[in-house]
């Protein structure tokens, strides 16, 4: 499985990859990113934070990495998603929820 999580430069995200060892990762964040890709992940940047269309921007994202999951783990985002879950659906990628130690607090 492919999946997408959010918020790819942070040690949240990075502490992700363990627990999907056997998956493909996708490490998305907003803004400038390390753009080198590993045998197990790769990074990417969701372009600007824009907060009209967080859900849009991220289905877009999953779309064009080919993403079966995504896993948001900016509070800003979970939200915005919870309410599109089932367009993420209509297009075959599963919404996965962090726990709450997980989220990241708003980012400026």
């Amino acid at each position: 499985m492919k999946i997408l999580i959010t918020g790819g430069v942070s040690a949240q995200a990075l502490k992700m990859l363990t627990a999907f060892a056997d998956d493909a990762i996708v490490l998305a964040d907003y803004g400038d990113v390390p753009l080198f890709p590993t045998a197990k992940y790769q990074f990417i940047s969701l372009g600007e934070r824009n907060d009209d269309i967080i859900a849009h921007n991220l289905l877009n994202h999953c779309l064009n990495e080919a993403a079966d999951a995504i896993l948001p783990l900016y509070a800003f985002e979970i939200a915005e998603i919870a309410k599109s879950t089932v367009l993420f659906e209509e297009f075959n990628i599963r919404v996965l929820l962090p726990e709450t130690a997980q989220i990241i607090p708003l980012k400026k």
